[in-house]
């Protein structure tokens, strides 16, 4: 009886019995978006100062081995790739977004579901000599198993200060690892025990370096989880259940029945989907961004214009989004004071407005200043499973432009074409692939099915 079964088993036959024969149509499609979207934050983020720290920190660790670093030519381990590349996917957070089944989760506070997911399965695929559906087929365990968990987990565990991209990212790329490592039913229970003891991200550390760095590690550790179970290390053999389980530990429950019989049933990937990010900066945000962004091009509002920019919403939003005078591009990424007040002045808030030098120009902090937040009772009584806010643009002539904003292009009620992502994708690759290798890439990730070996994607997009 599935009622009988622990989350441990549930997880551990899913992961055993997964093919890529078995993944949908759709879902491969959503794969691929994920890829293009994937690789291309990681190519961007390559070039973040957090990543150079992390590449000189793997230089001189003088560990060598098969696996590529995105934006550089470094080879090393599968789980110092996983770190590094897990890191630059995340370090501009311009990555993908799961989305809450049901009103009682929080949308948009769950996981970046590709990041370690890819991080992970991408270096131990090219560090095991896989095929290209090989590795797909352990990317969408990866992904499925991570949001399935986050989805589980009694809210409270992101809500007192976990950050669910590294607490859960890291039994994704175990659970991707594991299926690439071919690992025994009895070594995945120990994996994942394994994984469970090296969770970890808090919250607190949004808008520092350290924010993507959960991300890595998590990709990171989840290798090493796998790694070490292969070689016969040993963990709880049940270690997600019961009084003393991860679960319990982290966060005062979970709801097995999100676990229990409905992986791959359907995947999140097709229900309720993953939400690509239109903008660099922290998803709680988008939503009010687009929103402002139409008003301020439908009523064709000048910045001169602007008295003022009023933001009301739940303290959902308003909480994470903390920073009212950011002072750097990574507090600005968490900041609706910089995220309205840039697209005021400029209508776009791309990769190059999240800049320290744009964030403390005089312009831009003088816009700053005309955006003001407020806490909406309303709005937070809507509930938390979408980024509600009340967006209200002001003129000094008088007029009140005002919209309720719920949701964001790159959203599954509003997703972004082939060609949007293939933009963003050029958007973010520019300044690390010379400009006729765009293309080429792109290719590659989309024919990754038909590869022999996953090394002739890794060197489509390697510089």
């Amino acid at each position: 009886m599935a009622s009988q079964q622990t989350i441990t088993s549930a997880l551990v036959d899913y992961i055993q019995g997964m093919s890529f024969l078995a993944i949908p149509p759709e879902v491969q499609r959503e794969l691929h978006r994920c890829l293009v979207d994937g690789l291309a934050v990681t190519l961007s983020g390559s070039r973040a100062g957090c990543s150079h720290v992390i590449q000189r920190y793997i230089r001189e660790s003088g560990v060598v081995g098969p696996c590529s670093i995105a934006g550089t030519r470094i080879l090393t381990s599968a789980s110092l790739a996983a770190l590094a590349n897990g890191v630059a996917a995340h370090a501009d957070d311009y990555d993908d977004t799961q989305l809450a089944e049901t009103p009682d989760r929080v949308y948009g506070l769950l996981t970046h579901p590709t990041t370690p997911a890819l991080a992970a399965t991408l270096a131990v695929a090219q560090e095991v000599g896989a095929s290209g559906q090989e590795f797909l087929a352990a990317f969408c365990t990866a992904m499925e198993v991570e949001c399935k968990m986050a989805e589980a987990v009694a809210p409270r565990h992101y809500l007192q200060g976990f950050h669910s991209t590294g607490t859960f990212g890291v039994f994704a790329a175990a659970a991707g690892a594991a299926r690439l490592y071919r690992l025994t039913p009895q070594q995945m229970r120990h994996a994942l025990g394994i994984a469970a003891s090296k969770s970890a991200g808090l919250r607190v550390n949004f808008g520092t370096m350290t924010k993507p760095y959960h991300a890595g590690a998590a990709a990171e550790n989840g290798v090493a989880a796998a790694k070490l179970a292969v070689l016969g290390y040993e963990a709880d053999p049940n270690a997600l259940d019961g009084q003393w389980g991860y679960f319990q530990v982290t966060g005062g429950g979970v709801d097995a029945a999100r676990i229990i019989g409905r992986l791959g049933n359907p995947y999140t990937l097709s229900w309720p989907g993953v939400s690509v990010k239109p903008y660099p900066c922290g998803s709680l945000s988008h939503p009010s961004m687009d929103t402002l962004l139409d008003l301020m091009t439908e009523h064709d509002i000048h910045p001169q214009q602007v008295e003022e920019v009023r933001l009301g919403a739940g303290y959902n939003i308003l909480n994470p989004l903390r920073y009212t005078d950011p002072q750097n591009e990574l507090e600005a990424k968490f900041s609706l004071q910089f995220c309205l007040g840039i697209l005021a002045l400029r209508r776009r808030a791309g990769i190059r407005e999240f800049t320290d030098e744009v964030v403390l120009s005089p312009e831009v902090r003088a816009m700053m200043q005309r955006v003001k937040t407020y806490h909406s009772p309303e709005i937070e009584a809507k509930g938390a499973e979408k980024m509600r806010s009340l967006v209200e643009v002001r003129l000094r002539d008088g007029r009140v432009y005002s919209r309720e904003a719920f949701t964001s292009r790159g959203q599954p009620d509003r997703p972004m074409s082939q060609q949007e992502m293939a933009a963003k994708f050029t958007d973010c690759a520019t300044g690390t692939l010379p400009a006729e290798r765009i293309a080429v890439a792109l290719d590659a990730i989309y024919r990754v099915s038909t590869m022999a070996t996953v090394e002739e994607l890794v060197k489509a997009v390697a510089v």
